[in-house]
């Protein structure tokens, strides 16, 4: 992933850009989200990506500074309130930021939340009830993001192309078979209709 940040930062007009490169690792014990990077702990996949457009390798090595982020996420907690407290979003339940995840978990929270305050008197009660509401269903989530995450239909092109170049993603998947992807993660996280409308 490559993206600018800010144009003309310098007299000769250059952009700021960031780069994302992104390896599975073994299991990070650290959790630190702001530790320099070392360029030979992850440059070798790249090594080989030269294109018309862009030389990656030469991009990565021409970096000012690299940082690693360890993209990791917390087992589901047992629970999230403690009297008048309780935890929402990251803070009750870090996953894999994967499919705005963070945010869509956090927005939902906010309205179970908001509804279980109008909906009850004490606020203690009112906090247990959204716990209630939510709990299993982020766990499930965070459990979800595990094994099929919100792009898992990369993944399954990636399986059934073995990397090739193709012309058509519906000569790789099926549309019924894109959204049967689509809907079964939508249903886990929350983000289906009937869910959203407060049906689910």
């Amino acid at each position: 992933v490559i993206y600018p940040i800010r144009d003309r930062v310098d007299a000769e007009g250059r952009q700021l850009v960031n780069w994302v490169a992104e390896l599975a690792t073994p299991k990070h014990e650290q959790r630190d989200w702001n530790r320099p990077g070392k360029l030979a702990d992850f440059i070798g996949p790249y090594e080989d990506w030269h294109f018309d457009w862009l030389d990656v390798p030469a991009f990565i090595r021409a970096a000012d500074s690299i940082l690693e982020f360890p993209m990791i996420d917390q087992d589901p907690l047992p629970w999230w309130t403690r009297g008048r407290v309780t935890l929402l979003g990251d803070a009750a339940h870090p996953m894999v930021p994967r499919g705005s995840n963070g945010a869509g978990q956090a927005i939902l929270d906010a309205r179970a939340l908001a509804d279980a305050l109008s909906a009850h008197a004490d606020p203690a009660e009112a906090l247990k009830a959204y716990e209630a509401a939510r709990l299993a269903m982020t766990s499930a989530v965070v459990r979800a993001n595990r094994t099929d995450p919100p792009d898992a239909i990369l993944r399954e092109v990636f399986l059934r192309t073995g990397d090739r170049p193709f012309a058509c993603v519906d000569d790789v998947i099926s549309p019924h078979e894109l959204a049967a992807l689509s809907d079964s993660y939508k249903r886990v996280a929350g983000y289906d209709r009937e869910s959203l409308q407060g049906k689910g």
